[in-house]
């Protein structure tokens, strides 16, 4: 039994939400009155359980004593996440935080869940093994073998049937189900015998068509399906009708640990990505790129903005010392994984729900920024600039930082503050601020360079300082728009520049870097010289 749980999609979030408060409880009070009806599949991820608890937070002792006593399965995922328009990484964080919560509960599914993923990178089967997965189950994908994937005479298939082994490019297997018959095939099943009977024909003939073994897999729920209250009497109906066959209110666990007893060496091996379009039915919504393609963007920059800024940077500034925020960047994961799911991200959700997602990438990212702010503030408080010191006290410091595992060269841009005036009413701060002789600034390196810099004036801007020991602190900056070219910033390091003002550099080093003359430009990049016709060399 299951409800596949698309936490936004036809519906907004808090409607959805509203649906799933009826779920769980529905489910909760069958586990108190039906001894029978054994366990309910939460579609593989977490967040379900956090959504619930949100609204009725005086149920959790209910709801984790039926995770701990196996009826309600949970995890391996936070959410069910689209693998291709999301990072590596965000699959990492995504099953690791869905087992870290899962256990948190009390319990943990372990096996893979793409119900209804627009197909499957085809790493999941090394990341799912490295977990301690046993079987992965999938939806779409895969050459036609079943109901929707229709089997076709004489056609070429990747499996002859619904189980397969699913290999990752370094060999990494795993038992993979696939729903051929749909994730529906079980739902609804009728308790009056007439009607049981037509329907157990079909399915029971549809499954049997497919599957490697006599385990044949009924899938008792679909997308938002409220659970089936008559299960029970309508399981009993099937025994009457065909005392040849067991019929068992399972789990994925135990049917997986039955299919692997049963299949011997039989099933075909699929390798690498599940992007198959060879379907009837169930396609993988290819193409999903272009809709709301900036939504798109701010995923990539919010990834970014943890991945390559806000974590290398913590884990810097803990290397000298300081706390490393294990804390704000769950949360900031949790926030942009939320927008991961397989219909949130692709752009195939109502309105409401894409002005939610950008909410979220705006919730996410300004955590990642906070955290990165933090850190580099606390490392460049620890590094020697004393080389400055010579060129007044005009001169501005500043700290470039390469996060990631190579060299660097390459343009840097950046706004600094020249001065700063903390003493003034904000209008008067202003005046004076706009009024200052801001110096001609050069750029120069902690060995004394001067560096090829465009500096231009961007005006007067507002800002405080928010300091441990005190109130807020505010001033007025005068600013400064600097772009250079730095060279070779270390790999995992930094490099010390600062703005000085021109005049208290030597003459040799402030001059201009390009030769010229009337014809001729030069500098140790490009020559440029300009022929007496116009055109240029």
């Amino acid at each position: 039994s299951h409800s596949h749980w698309d936490r936004e999609w036809y519906l907004p979030l808090e409607r959805h939400k509203m649906k799933l408060l009826d779920l769980i409880d529905a489910n909760m009070e069958l586990f108190a009155n039906d001894p029978e009806f054994k366990s309910f599949h939460l579609d593989g991820q977490t967040i379900v359980l956090d959504d619930y608890l949100e609204v009725r937070p005086e149920k959790r002792a209910e709801l984790e004593k039926y995770i701990q006593e196996g009826r309600f399965r949970v995890g391996p995922f936070y959410i069910l996440q689209d693998e291709f328009l999301t990072s590596g990484e965000a699959n990492v964080r995504n099953i690791q935080t869905g087992m870290r919560d899962a256990k948190k509960y009390g319990n943990l599914t372990k096996v893979g869940y793409f119900p209804d993923a627009f197909g499957n990178a085809g790493q999941m089967p090394q990341l799912l093994k490295q977990a301690g997965m046993k079987a992965v189950a999938f939806g779409r994908g895969v050459k036609p073998v079943g109901f929707n994937n229709e089997l076709k005479e004489g056609g070429e298939y990747e499996s002859a049937y619904s189980e397969m082994q699913w290999e990752s490019p370094d060999g990494s297997r795993l038992l993979g189900i696939l729903f051929a018959n749909w994730y529906c095939n079980g739902m609804e099943i009728p308790v009056e015998e007439k009607a049981a009977k037509e329907y157990w024909d079909s399915r029971l003939e549809s499954a049997g068509m497919f599957a490697s073994t006599d385990e044949l897999l009924f899938m008792n729920g679909c997308d938002h399906q409220p659970v089936q209250k008559d299960l029970t009497a309508a399981i009993e109906t099937a025994r009457k009708l065909y005392p040849d066959i067991e019929f068992v209110h399972s789990n994925f666990e135990d049917y997986v640990k039955c299919v692997e007893e049963a299949v011997g060496d039989k099933l075909s091996t699929v390798k690498g990505e599940l992007t198959s379009q060879e379907t009837d039915g169930w396609y993988t919504l290819v193409n999903t790129c272009s809709s709301h393609v900036v939504l798109k963007r701010q995923n990539r920059e919010n990834e970014v903005a943890l991945e390559r800024v806000a974590e290398p940077l913590a884990a810097f500034a803990a290397e000298c010392g300081r706390e490393y925020p294990h804390d704000r960047l769950n949360y900031a994961w949790k926030i942009l994984m939320q927008n991961h799911p397989h219909d949130s991200i692709c752009g195939c959700s109502v309105d409401q729900v894409n002005k939610e997602i950008e909410v979220r990438f705006d919730r996410s990212t300004e955590v990642a920024h906070t955290v990165s702010e933090e850190a580099s503030a606390y490392l460049a408080d620890q590094i020697d600039t004393s080389a400055f010191e010579k060129y007044g006290e005009n001169a501005v410091p500043f700290i470039v930082f390469n996060t990631t595992g190579d060299a660097r060269t390459g343009t840097v841009s950046t706004v600094l503050d020249a001065k700063r005036d903390y003493n003034k009413w904000l209008w008067d701060g202003h005046r004076d601020m706009n009024a200052w002789a801001m110096p001609e600034y050069r750029v120069v390196d902690a060995q004394g360079n001067v560096l090829e810099a465009s500096v231009k004036d961007a005006g007067v801007k507002f800002g405080y300082d928010l300091p441990d020991d005190k109130f807020r602190q505010p001033y007025m900056a005068r600013q400064v728009e600097v772009s250079f070219f730095a060279e070779n910033v270390p790999a995992l390091g930094y490099a010390a520049y600062a703005l000085v003002p021109a005049d208290q550099v030597s003459a040799q080093a402030a001059g201009c870097t390009i030769a010229k003359d009337g014809t001729h430009l030069e500098n140790k990049y490009l020559s440029v010289s300009v022929n007496e016709d116009g055109t240029v060399n």
